[in-house]
């Protein structure tokens, strides 16, 4: 593993000593990838669906396994609220831990991801920390709840939405992935600079380093068995990268937003993409 040197902004973000929950930060997303990789492995599926349905829960209980022991973390779960996620959280700093799966590629660059519209209420809150109201425009979800059951929900998402205010700072462990491989990881400071397109502007980031090689996180099951190998097959005429693109590259658009979990109600498939 290369040997992880905190920064200022680590020490600043996490505290004196960082290199200890960000190791944890590092292994908790490797495991999560490796655990979809042998659910989409298993599922025997050509779609990336149980991969990305797999990825999404695993995130966020890999993060918790792996830090819950460090001292100054605590993990979170709005009382009184049905929440489905705990959240990691260092009480001294008074800051969040968020996992996004932001690409499922190499070639989606950071800055260039977007948050999958409509941006969640608990995402805006998130990435702004500022007062926010539960949006009450009813979607397909809520065509089979009842009236009593509506008011329910919106007032358990307030009840959330107040205590995450109360959070000074949330920190993004961004990544991108998919079976072929995990292809970024790194945390970050992002605001949502717009919610109808799903924009986020990173005022910082900084990359991570893979788990030490002796770590359950750092196996061979990591790297996808469904990859091309060096010397599996001849090389493709046009494999070879071009050197020179005489300043003819085009600039992308802005990535489109991945999604790595199935919603209600059943849109045509997204497999490609990585989460909300």
């Amino acid at each position: 593993m290369t040997e992880l040197k905190p920064s200022p902004q680590a020490q600043e973000c996490f505290g004196a000593n960082p290199a200890e929950l960000l190791g944890a930060v590092s292994r908790a997303i490797y495991q999560a990838h490796g655990q979809a990789l042998d659910a989409h492995v298993s599922g025997g599926l050509r779609s990336n669906d149980t991969y990305g349905a797999t990825l999404h829960v695993a995130q966020y209980e890999q993060l918790v396994d792996m830090t819950r022991d460090i001292t100054g973390v605590s993990i979170r779960r709005p009382v009184d609220v049905s929440c489905r996620f705990e959240l990691v959280v260092l009480d001294e700093q008074m800051v969040v831990l968020y996992p996004w799966r932001y690409a499922v590629d190499r070639a989606t660059r950071r800055e260039d991801a977007r948050m999958r519209p409509p941006v969640s209420e608990l995402r805006k809150t998130l990435l702004s920390l500022t007062a926010n109201t539960i949006s009450r425009q009813l979607t397909f979800e809520h065509a089979a709840l009842s009236a009593e059951e509506l008011d329910a929900q919106f007032a358990e998402e307030e009840l959330v939405l107040t205590q995450l205010r109360e959070f000074g700072q949330v920190v993004i462990i961004g990544f991108a992935s998919s079976p072929d491989g995990l292809f970024d990881l790194g945390w970050g400071i992002a605001e949502l600079v717009d919610q109808d397109r799903g924009t986020v502007k990173w005022s910082y980031w900084e990359q991570l380093p893979p788990p030490e090689a002796g770590s359950d996180a750092f196996s061979p099951a990591i790297r996808s068995p469904l990859a091309q190998r060096d010397g599996d097959r001849a090389s493709r005429f046009d494999s070879a990268a071009a050197d020179d693109d005489f300043g003819l590259s085009p600039r992308l658009p802005l990535a489109e937003p991945p999604i790595s979990e199935p919603e209600a109600p059943p849109q045509p498939t997204a497999s490609s993409k990585p989460e909300d």
